[in-house]
């Protein structure tokens, strides 16, 4: 089976924050400290899709662009949706859409990546960087955006099948030999400068490009969905570690759009379970199995392969 992988990213690539084990033992609340979450998370997102039904997905959201907008050339991205002015710029400005149609756009967007919970996978990998200190930051392995790319890569490889990777494009150039797309490349080819971990060679994955998040509407739908995984760890990361307890038990609250699009992400067969599998969030120190996909599977079935 072949399958086409889209990915993109969300969050900032850089440190921003020093390392302190202060972060990790006596959390920030995020009431009061937003911007060091923010700055905290590093989420990279993949969307994973069969080859034969690439054709039918994209008719369905191109139809849905002409419903709102009169044109299916329209690129959606979060933070053009959501940032005011950008969202005059792009939208408003541009096409003749009101405020009411664009959020009802968006809302029916999560409705239609929904839908295809089936055969629209998602594997995301979260990176935190609190757990790294200032001597791991200055090599590969403790870079956000190789790590997390690492991980998916070998999340791929055990995946089932052939794979196809398209990512966003990172740089001016589309070529692969430049920039992040040259390091993410020795990445998949070499594992260079990185730890090893469970793969020798990524022989699932056949080819990796880059493309232009305008030119193809599955990276598009990878950059709303890596936004509202990351919003997930902004809000609620530091209960992934199972620190939040109620009545002796973890909890963890959800993102709204997060918990909407929680049944697409790509999980084991036998026991359910999506940790490790569709989200992994590294370090995965207490590596607690939570309920993601409660309710996913209430008298329908829901193949993945």
């Amino acid at each position: 089976m072949l399958y086409k992988i889209f990915i993109d990213d969300s969050g900032k690539k850089e440190y921003k924050n020093p390392y302190s084990k202060d972060f990790i033992d006596s959390p920030p609340v995020f009431k009061d400290y937003e911007d060091f979450w923010r700055d905290n998370y590093f989420v990279l997102c993949g969307i994973r899709v069969k080859q034969d039904d690439l054709g039918l997905i994209n008719q369905e959201i191109n139809r849905h662009k002409e419903k709102y907008f009169g044109t299916h050339k329209v690129e959606i991205k979060s933070d053009w949706l959501r940032n005011p002015h950008k969202r005059k710029k792009h939208y408003l400005d541009a096409f003749d859409i009101t405020i009411k149609g664009l959020n009802e756009f968006g809302e029916k967007f999560i409705d239609l990546i929904v839908s295809h919970k089936e055969n629209l996978k998602l594997i995301a990998v979260i990176f935190d960087k609190r757990y790294y200190g200032d001597a791991k930051r200055k090599i590969q392995e403790g870079v956000p955006l190789l790590k997390t790319a690492q991980v998916l890569f070998e999340r791929i490889q055990y995946a089932g099948g052939y794979h196809i990777v398209v990512f966003d494009q990172m740089e001016s150039s589309l070529k692969l030999t430049i920039g992040h797309h040259d390091r993410i490349l020795n990445v998949l080819q070499k594992n260079a400068g990185m730890e090893k971990i469970y793969v020798d060679k990524y022989d699932r994955i056949t080819d990796i490009k880059f493309m232009g998040s305008h030119n193809e509407n599955l990276l598009q739908v990878a950059d709303i969905c890596a936004y509202n995984i990351y919003r997930q760890f902004v809000e609620f990361g530091r209960d992934w570690c199972g620190k939040n307890k109620k009545e002796g038990k973890s909890v963890m609250a959800t993102y709204p759009y997060f918990d909407r699009i929680r049944c697409n992400f790509l999980f084991n067969t036998l026991t359910k379970q999506v940790r490790g599998i569709g989200l992994t969030c590294i370090p995965d120190i207490d590596k607690i199995n939570w309920g993601i996909l409660d309710g996913c599977f209430d008298n329908k079935k829901t193949p993945q392969k």
